[in-house]
């Protein structure tokens, strides 16, 4: 027969304390982490667009990105980054009014490569433009019927 003193009881009060003190910490913690990564979703796109950019023109493409562009949420390809293409009217290129792109990384052997994909403004693939070395090299050796797949996955997301 063991009777509990008030100590006892101060302890379990002490210990739930410390308990919603530490999750109020915690859950004040995600709040503001993401809130910050919510509000400097502008400055992390434009970043985007600038490296995207000088690796087009590194690669002597002459397009470039030029403002973010807002895609429809009914399709299931929601992890890129949808962008409209600057016109330019080159030789080499020659873009469309309409023409967007899609900044998402790519699976290929197994290792991740950033890649952009180029949609006309009829909502079609027009072509993959792997965004470095590693993925220049796995994407010439990646099927054509894999590429198809992530093509009609970007077609299926219609603007």
């Amino acid at each position: 027969m063991s009777k509990e003193t008030p100590l006892d009881n101060d302890d379990s009060m002490l210990k739930a304390k410390n308990t919603a003190i530490f999750a109020a910490w915690i859950f004040t913690l995600l709040i503001v982490a993401g809130a910050l990564w919510f509000l400097t979703q502008p400055l992390r796109t434009r970043i985007l667009a600038n490296a995207v950019n000088r690796v087009l023109e590194q690669s002597g493409d002459p397009r470039r990105l030029d403002e973010l562009s807002a895609y429809d949420a009914s399709g299931f390809f929601g992890t890129g980054v949808w962008f409209t293409l600057a016109e330019t009217q080159t030789e080499e290129a020659w873009v469309d009014e309409g023409t967007r792109v899609v900044i998402f990384s790519f699976l290929g052997e197994g290792t991740f490569f950033p890649c952009a994909a180029v949609v006309n403004p009829e909502g079609r693939v027009v072509e993959f433009i792997p965004l470095n070395n590693h993925g220049k090299r796995i994407i010439r050796r990646i099927s054509p019927e894999i590429l198809e797949i992530h093509a009609r996955r970007i077609e299926g997301n219609r603007l």
